[in-house]
């Protein structure tokens, strides 16, 4: 895998074909589209739209074509536009023909994960996730695949989830695993505190950050960035899952606030683990955003989360194949 994004040939294919569908070899996935990205010229604009556009042929694509026009183009003098093989393409629409193809082989959840490490470590903005869907769809139709082509574009009210819990509880596993099943397009967009962290900080996500910058204005600056992404995601359409440890009422409040504000449907779910199983978590951890140590886990021990009314509690000392059920049914729930 490792040789496979150092080359640029990444594929659904291969990425099948070496059974790399974990987390990480999705991120590596993911990472080697954003590299052979950034290392591609500009491209032309003017003539990647007038290439795609007769490609609009089906009543949803044309009706999606005319909403986000304003967005491709500017994306188009944003230089989103790279010369790649095949000609210039936004290079969302090249990572769309990608995601198309784990969808078309039914891995959804797998091109829900690809495509938010994408833009995890090659930020797009909250419009640009919006032109996912049209991408899909328009990438499925050439393919032949016109039930993906229509059911990317089916309409999905935009909601917020927010998923917190003390570190080590599974928020991440569990927000990969609920995303594709929130949202149109690829899924919902999921936004990661200890991500946005690590970009404040101009940081790769893994890149670990010593104790001394976890501070209260780190902290504040982090959850900030993070609202107003979530904000944004929510009011391009989108479907949003947060995942912070939201220790604070305060957070939790300014999350529903945000909901309540744009008018869509709020779900707080509450992870809750024993600290020994925290510690277990968080130590055999390799290559993650998250900076939590064992002391980290003892310390928000002692702290007190205060009132979790309307935030649905959820024990996850027991197997992923009972917590995940039992997180979709709270979802549909709380539709």
């Amino acid at each position: 895998m490792a040789a496979m994004a150092a080359t640029g040939k990444a594929s659904p294919e291969l990425l099948l074909e070496q059974g790399g569908l974990d987390a990480s070899a999705l991120h590596r996935f993911a990472d080697g589209i954003a590299s052979s990205h950034a290392a591609a010229p500009i491209g032309d604009g003017a003539a990647f739209l007038a290439r795609i556009e007769p490609l609009v042929r089906r009543e949803k694509q044309g009706r999606e074509w005319s909403r986000q026009l304003p967005h491709l183009e500017r994306r188009s003098r944003a230089q989103r536009l790279r010369q790649l093989p095949g000609g210039a393409q936004d290079i969302l629409f090249d990572l769309a023909a990608h995601l198309t193809e784990l969808m078309r082989r039914g891995r959804a959840a797998e091109a829900n994960i690809v495509a938010n490490r994408y833009l995890d470590v090659a930020p797009q903005g909250a419009t640009g996730w919006a032109t996912l869907p049209l991408f899909l769809s328009l990438h499925a139709a050439v393919a032949g695949d016109t039930a993906l082509a229509d059911a990317v574009l089916a309409p999905a009210p935009p909601r917020l989830v927010v998923i917190g819990g003390l570190s080590g509880t599974g928020k991440s596993t569990l927000a990969r695993l609920l995303g594709a099943r929130l949202g149109r397009g690829v899924g919902a967009r999921v936004l990661r505190s200890d991500v946005f962290r690590k970009r404040l900080a101009g940081l790769a996500p893994e890149t670990r950050l010593p104790p001394a910058h976890y501070t209260r204005h780190s902290d504040e600056e982090t959850y900030e960035a993070l609202f107003e992404s979530a904000y944004d995601h929510l009011a391009c359409g989108g479907a949003v899952i947060l995942d912070a440890v939201f220790m604070s009422r305060s957070e939790r409040d300014v999350a529903e606030a945000i909901a309540f504000r744009i008018d869509v449907p709020f779900t707080g779910i509450w992870l809750e683990a024993p600290e020994r199983d925290r510690i277990a978590r968080v130590s055999a951890r390799i290559g993650d955003a998250s900076d939590a140590t064992p002391a980290v886990v003892r310390e928000q021990s002692r702290l007190s989360v205060g009132e979790l009314s309307g935030w649905h509690r959820m024990r996850v000392n027991r197997p992923l194949d009972l917590i995940v059920p039992a997180a979709r049914a709270v979802l549909e729930r709380r539709r």
